[in-house]
């Protein structure tokens, strides 16, 4: 099914987002969401954790706070 809706931005240039696309996409209060620009579309998700290097959501670890993938710690090992 297609949700569809027409909102305006507001002076601060907030969208609210309704509440059945919330409930269908299962966001809650302080999720955080990504929003991408792709060929003059916005593309708004719920963020899922990925690299602080090359934003890969797969093989990831956690390091003194920051995300992290295999292949970017590999590299990283290189430098030494």
């Amino acid at each position: 099914m297609i949700y569809t809706s027409y909102k305006k931005i507001d002076e601060a240039g907030r969208v609210v987002i309704s509440k059945d696309i919330r409930r269908k996409l299962s966001l809650k209060h302080n999720d955080i969401l990504k929003i991408d620009v792709k060929d003059n579309v916005i593309v708004i998700k719920k963020a899922e954790p990925s690299c602080e290097f090359c934003e890969s959501e797969e093989n990831l670890l956690q390091f003194k706070g920051k995300t992290l993938c295999k292949n970017c710690l590999e590299e990283m090992k290189k430098i030494n």
